[in-house]
C-alpha cells in the first residue's frame, strides 16, 4: 500500500514512518524541513501544512494513488485563558484544522485518493467536547475540536472512503512532554493496527481502538 504522512520527521510521525517501511509499505511524507531517515521506499516531500498553496504543490507531487493518508502535522502553542492570543488562535486553526482539510480536499481535487481509502486525522482527547475538564492549551483544544468536525463532514461526503479522528494517546514527544506515559513506537504500533482493521467512517478512536466520545 501506498501510505502518505505530514510533520513525519518527529515523534509519531517518524515511528510511523519507520515501522511502515520496516513492514515493507511505501511511504512518501509531507515536512517543512529535512527527514531524519532514507529509504528505498521512502519519498520525501517539502510542505507546509498552513498554507494552501504549498499543500497544493505537495499534493501535485504525489504520482501514486494513496491508499492511507495520515494528517499528523500539528501545533502546541500553550496558552491558556484569559492569556490566549489571536495569532495563537489562528497558527493552531491554519496547522491543526485547515490544514488536513485543505490536505484531502486536494488530494480529492486531484484525484488522488484510490477509492477505499482511509483518511486519518491525529485528533485528542483534549479535543473531544463531551469529556473536556480543562486544557493545556485553548488554541489547540479548540482547532482539534474543529478537527473533528472535518472528519464528520468528510466522512459524510466521502462515501466510498474511510475517515475518523484517532487520539494517539499521551505520548513522550516534544509536544507530549517527557512525562508521557506512552513512547512514539508504542502510539504508532497502535496507530497502524487501527488503520489496518478500520472498517467504519466518521469516528473517533483512540489509539487501541477505543471509541471516543466526540
Amino acid at each position: 500500500m501506498h501510505w502518505v504522512i505530514t510533520g513525519a520527521n518527529r515523534g509519531i510521525g517518524l515511528a510511523l514512518t519507520k515501522q511502515l517501511l520496516s513492514k515493507g509499505e511505501k511511504v512518501t511524507v509531507g515536512v517543512r524541513t529535512s527527514m531524519p531517515i532514507e529509504h528505498e521506499n521512502l519519498k520525501v516531500l517539502k510542505v507546509d501544512t498552513s498554507n494552501p498553496v504549498s499543500i497544493e504543490t505537495f499534493v501535485s507531487q504525489i504520482i501514486e494513488p494513496i491508499d492511507v493518508l495520515i494528517n499528523n502535522a500539528g501545533v502546541l502553542i500553550e496558552e491558556r485563558f484569559p492569556e490566549v492570543t489571536e495569532e495563537g488562535m489562528i497558527l493552531s486553526f491554519k496547522v491543526n484544522t485547515m490544514g488536513p482539510y485543505m490536505l484531502v480536499q486536494e488530494c480529492y481535487k486531484q484525484s488522488k485518493l484510490r477509492e477505499g481509502a482511509k483518511i486519518i486525522n491525529i485528533s485528542s482527547i483534549l479535543g473531544s467536547i463531551a469529556s473536556t475538564g480543562g486544557t493545556t492549551s485553548v488554541p489547540y483544544s479548540v482547532s482539534k475540536a474543529a478537527l473533528n468536525m472535518v472528519t464528520k463532514l468528510l466522512a459524510h461526503r466521502l462515501k466510498n472512503m474511510y475517515v475518523v479522528s484517532v487520539h494517539p494517546g499521551w505520548v513522550k514527544t516534544d509536544m507530549g512532554g517527557p512525562e508521557a506515559p506512552l513512547l512514539p513506537e508504542e502510539s504508532a504500533a497502535g496507530i497502524i493496527k487501527v488503520i489496518e482493521n478500520l472498517n467504519q467512517s466518521g469516528v473517533f478512536l483512540d489509539y487501541t481502538g477505543k471509541p471516543l466520545p466526540w
